[in-house]
C-alpha cells in the first residue's frame, strides 16, 4: 500500500496522518517557519525521526537521521526549525521506559550485499536498544542497485519504507505474495507500508534508492528475523543486520 507525499502533505506546520493500520501509525510534519508542538503518547510508545532539517526535543537538538524514542505516556514539546520535515511512528507498548535519542552519526553502518545489491544500513533502534514494538534504521543503496534484498519477507511484522534521496530520478518498490504481485513508482518521502510478501526494491542507474524502514512488531516478535525466498537463499551477503532464514 503506498502513501504519496503529495496527498498526505496537505498543509505545513501540522502534524498530519500518513497512515492508521491497526496499532501502527505514521504521522509526518513539514515546517516552513519556526514551528513549536506538543506530541503525545499516551496508550503506546513513539519513534520521532527527522528526514530533513533541525528539531529540538526535551532541550535535546536532532538533526537529519537522528531518532528519539518516545516512551508510553509521554507529552513533549518539539521546536522545529523552518525547512524540517519529520515523522512520528506509533505502536502498542506494554511497558514504561526512558526517553533517548540515537544520533545517525553515532552509528556504524553495515555494508551488506555485493553488487548488484550492495547498500549500508544503519541500525537505529534494533534489538537490543530499549522499545517494546519498535526497529528501526536506515537503509541506503548504491547507484542502480537494488535492496531489500535477497528477497525476504516477515509476515505479521508491518514495515513501513520512507523514500528519501531519488529525486529527480525514481526506484521500484515490489510487494510479492502468494496472492498478488504489486509493484510502486516512488519518489522522495512517498511511503510504502507492507503487510506481507516479499518487498525487494531496487533504483534507476542516475539515483540510488534511500530509506527510512520502521517495523512495528507484534508482541513476542521483535527480532530481525526475516524468511529467505528460496530461490535467492544461497545468493552471497557478507555482513547483514538481518536474521537470515530459509
Amino acid at each position: 500500500m503506498i502513501f504519496r507525499y503529495r496527498d498526505y502533505h496537505k498543509v505545513d506546520n501540522e502534524w498530519v496522518k500518513v497512515f492508521e493500520d491497526g496499532y501502527f501509525k505514521l504521522s509526518s510534519i513539514t515546517v516552513n517557519k519556526p514551528a513549536s508542538t506538543v506530541i503525545n503518547v499516551t496508550s503506546g510508545e513513539g519513534l520521532l525521526f527527522v528526514l530533513k532539517g533541525l528539531v529540538k526535543v526535551n532541550e535535546v537538538s536532532m538533526g537529519n537521521f537522528d531518532v528519539a524514542y518516545i516512551p508510553k505516556g509521554s507529552s513533549i514539546r518539539i521546536e522545529l526549525n523552518p525547512g524540517t520535515l519529520a515523522y512520528l511512528a506509533e505502536s502498542w507498548a506494554d511497558n514504561t521506559r526512558g526517553f533517548y535519542v540515537k544520533k545517525r552519526e553515532a552509528v556504524k553502518p553495515v555494508t551488506s550485499g555485493i553488487p548488484p545489491y550492495e547498500r549500508n544500513v544503519y541500525t537505529m533502534i534494533g534489538e537490543g536498544d530499549p522499545a517494546d514494538s519498535f526497529l528501526m534504521g536506515y537503509t541506503e543503496g548504491s547507484i542502480g542497485n537494488w535492496t531489500s534484498y535477497p528477497p525476504h519477507r516477515h509476515d505479521g511484522k508491518p514495515e513501513a519504507y520512507i523514500f528519501y534521496g531519488i529525486d529527480p530520478g525514481f526506484a521500484a518498490q515490489f510487494i510479492l505474495s502468494d496472492d498478488e504481485e504489486l509493484a510502486y513508482v516512488v519518489h522522495d518521502f512517498d511511503v510504502v507500508l507492507i503487510r506481507k510478501g516479499y518487498h525487494p526494491n531496487v533504483a534507476s542507474t542516475i539515483n540510488r534508492v534511500n530509506y527510512a524502514w520502521v517495523i512495528a512488531a507484534p508482541r513476542g516478535q521483535r527480532t530481525l528475523s526475516v524468511n529467505v525466498h528460496p530461490l535467492y537463499s544461497g545468493l552471497p551477503m557478507g555482513q547483514t543486520h538481518l536474521r537470515m532464514g530459509k
